[in-house]
């Protein structure tokens, strides 16, 4: 091999100066992501999120504090989202269906029992789920279940 031709290979191949390592697949964000929320792992959840993340819990809007749907930002806005889930709901299902990707954005599906906290009562549902993923972490989350049944699991 000629030497201008191995410098090439070196400088612009896979092993070059120049490689760019390969961010995980949105697909394999969100199953890390699952895998961590399932351990309680919270460290590992966070680490899931960009730092400029956007979580949307059902509506876009401001939360009072403790409020669980709303909109949250950055990776503060992610622990207080997962201090939020943690102080209001029991999980005893969360089922994952289903998740697919084309590109930046992964959907997700499935299905959960949580008990709140507050009652005693069930709060069962579908859910949703809409990512954009940039640098390998979840950018924007926006989560849809049954905000009826949680109503409705919230009265006294």
């Amino acid at each position: 091999m000629k030497p201008i031709l191995v410098l090439v290979t070196l400088l612009f191949g896979s092993v070059g100066l120049f490689a760019k390592s390969a961010s995980p697949s949105g697909e394999k964000v969100l199953e890390t992501f699952f895998s961590e929320f399932g351990k309680g792992n919270v460290a590992g959840v966070l680490n899931t999120f960009h730092p400029q993340t956007t979580i949307t819990a059902v509506r876009n809007e401001n939360r009072s504090e403790n409020q669980l749907y709303g909109t949250y930002t950055g990776i503060s806005g992610a622990e207080e989202f997962l201090k939020n889930m943690g102080s209001q709901l029991d999980t005893k299902k969360f089922q994952v269906d289903q998740i697919v990707g084309k590109k930046d954005w992964v959907f997700a599906s499935g299905s959960f029992l949580h008990i709140l906290k507050q009652t005693g009562k069930p709060f069962e549902s579908e859910w949703a789920l809409k990512a954009q993923i940039k640098d390998g972490k979840i950018f924007t989350y926006h989560f849809y279940e049954d905000s009826a049944s949680f109503v409705a699991a919230s009265k006294k």
